[in-house]
């Protein structure tokens, strides 16, 4: 087979997959869109490779608008006309090379583009402030001086780190005041405080440094500095390579910001205290742009990309002593402790919208590989459903417990929209099978409209056992007199299931303090995956993987943290009991209670 008949083999197969996933129609009619099939941001393809093609044969075109999808091997490009884009293809469609192994880039016209550029819908975080410029490139190549990188001594697995003034301790996110360092704070800093003040930041001297090393594809998760013991204001200076630092908000706001190379943050009032913030571990940072719609200035998140450098960042802190006297409770350490048994509904719905569904829409394709076939025990409950009978998924997750069943009416509630595309094509040819966006807490579905449901991993999930119970309730309100119901949650005892791992369990240091992480008061600890449960209610972490063509990459691209409520043996039962069920067998599998009760 020569070059040519090759090529045209591998595109016409690329063709058939683009349309096929993404309903882009690929065409032998030279038009302004074409697609590069082999190169994309998964293969590391940058802009500038693309430019430098146009300029290495000095064509006469201008620069096309680069399209990239995170996790895709394809990638496009927009001309300006169409005489540009067939000038490129010309030139280069089999002929430049995909990648270091010498592939040939190949290159199909398309009918259109994807249009992943988003909106961002909201202003900074009050209180904070974005100094670009704040140093010159010759006091950053001073301070990048400073600090000498002695990989041995460093005490984090991700990054390199050194402290002054005193250690931050990331496991509990403080300092301990009474081990003081002996390295100080430079004297190359004092210019800093000298401009702050000039610009009217009268901020005072800090007395903590952190400096972290970041090389490109390491990052930090989301979170807050911890409020007592640092004062209200915290200073980050960044060296090097610019990034895209995410905020969220326990209201479920995300705001992307770029942080240039050379500028300071300033971090106060909300930004400080109500907002988490963290850098997600990619090689790369979305371009983002502000531009004026309609009078109006706005943030957009484009779908070009820019590739990180080496970043070093200095964040400067003011240590104090005692409690927070803030206003922002949600993230606070200092408010009253609060029992997870004894949760406010508002502070119980904060914490599910920031470590349930945030989480959820964040994970949903990931998690959907991990979830391909129903538990043994659900198959076996589903195909006692006898024929006509209208059967509630509350929770469904992908969709992987609706049968392949046409004699019976299946109905999949999923409050994660991601979660929910991935049910739609899992029932994609099932009749009498749908899905649906609900809220277990809020459904709008008539009462007594099932004869059957089924709600599998989803109770553990709600913080408060109010809102557990109220989650049981809804199951009872929905069946039909003389319904059943099988409800599964995930047990606090892991002995008897393949979950734990040995190697971990035995490399696990009870000696080490917990990382916990405090929302409104609630103290949670993050467990160690693979490990026995120490706690009913904690904080477990998901390895994000990217998903590309449905294959999984072999590093994770962040660490998320999902709430979930353990639960002791019999504790669903009772549960179920108090919502006025009858309790028809209870049982343990694979490390999860599982109820199957019956409306009376």
């Amino acid at each position: 087979m020569n070059d040519e008949s090759k090529s045209l083999r591998k595109r016409k197969r690329f063709a058939a997959r683009l349309k096929s996933s993404k309903g882009i129609v690929c065409t032998e009619t030279p038009g302004k869109y074409l697609v590069l099939c082999n190169a994309g941001q998964a293969t590391g393809l940058e802009k500038d490779y693309i430019f430098g093609l146009i300029q290495e044969k000095k064509l006469n075109i201008p620069l096309p608008k680069f399209i990239t999808e995170k996790g895709e091997s394809h990638s496009f490009l927009v001309f300006p006309t169409c005489d540009d884009c067939k000038i490129f293809y010309d030139t280069y469609n089999g002929k430049a090379k995909a990648d270091e192994n010498g592939t040939p880039l190949y290159m199909n016209f398309v009918e259109t583009v994807p249009n992943t550029e988003v909106i961002c819908q909201h202003e900074n975080p009050k209180g904070l402030h974005l100094l670009n410029n704040f140093i010159t490139t010759e006091d950053e190549k001073i301070f990048l001086k400073l600090f000498d990188w002695n990989p041995e001594s460093n005490n984090l697995k991700n990054r390199l780190v050194r402290h002054y003034g005193y250690e931050f301790r990331y496991g509990s996110n403080d300092v301990d005041l009474n081990n003081p360092l002996i390295d100080k704070i430079p004297n190359e800093c004092d210019i800093l405080w000298k401009r702050l003040s000039e610009l009217g930041y009268d901020v005072g001297v800090p007395d903590q440094l952190t400096v972290n090393k970041y090389q490109p594809g390491q990052g930090i998760p989301s979170h807050v500095d911890k409020h007592s013991p640092f004062e209200d204001t915290i200073l980050s200076l960044s060296l090097g390579s610019d990034v895209v630092m995410d905020w969220k908000h326990h209201s479920g706001k995300y705001i992307p910001v770029l942080i240039p190379s050379r500028s300071l943050l300033v971090m106060q009032d909300e930004a400080r205290y109500d907002w988490q913030h963290g850098i997600q571990p990619r090689t790369w940072d979305p371009v983002i742009e502000n531009r004026s719609e309609n009078g109006k200035n706005i943030k957009v998140i484009t779908s070009d990309t820019k590739q990180r450098q080496t970043r070093i960042s200095l964040t400067f802190r003011w240590t104090r002593s005692g409690p927070c006297q803030c206003k922002y409770k949600t993230l606070c350490d200092s408010v009253e402790k609060v029992s997870p048994d004894n949760l406010e509904d508002k502070l119980a719905s904060n914490l599910e919208e920031l470590h349930v569904h945030q989480v959820y829409e964040q994970i949903a394709g990931h998690f959907s590989t991990t979830r391909h076939k129903p538990w043994p025990k659900v198959v076996q409950f589903m195909e006692g459903v006898v024929s006509g009978s209208v059967v509630l998924d509350l929770g469904c997750g992908n969709g992987k417990n609706i049968l392949r069943r046409n004699d019976i009416v299946q109905i999949a509630g999923e409050r994660s929209s991601g979660l929910l595309a991935e049910c739609k094509e899992h029932i994609r040819g099932i009749s009498g099978a749908d899905c649906v966006r609900l809220d277990l807490l809020n459904t709008t579905l008539r009462e007594e409209t099932a004869d059957v449901v089924i709600c599998i991993a989803v109770i553990h999930h709600f913080s408060s056992p109010a809102r557990r119970l109220q989650s049981i309730a809804t199951i009872y309100r929905l069946l039909r007199k003389g319904g059943r119901a099988l409800i599964t949650v995930w047990a606090k005892d892991q002995t008897k299931s393949n979950y734990l791992l040995k190697s971990k369990q035995d490399q696990l240091n009870e000696t080490e303090p917990e990382t916990q992480v405090t929302v409104g008061g609630v103290n949670l600890p993050v467990h160690e995956n693979r490990t026995q449960f120490k706690h009913q209610d904690l904080l477990v972490p998901w390895k994000l993987r990217k998903v590309n063509e449905n294959k999984l990459s072999s590093q994770p691209d962040n660490t998320l943290l999902r709430y979930y409520h353990v639960f002791e043996e019999n504790e669903l039962d009772e549960l179920c009991k108090e919502a006025n069920f009858t309790i028809e067998d209870s049982f343990y599998e694979e490390g999860n209670w599982c109820v199957v009760c019956k409306k009376k």
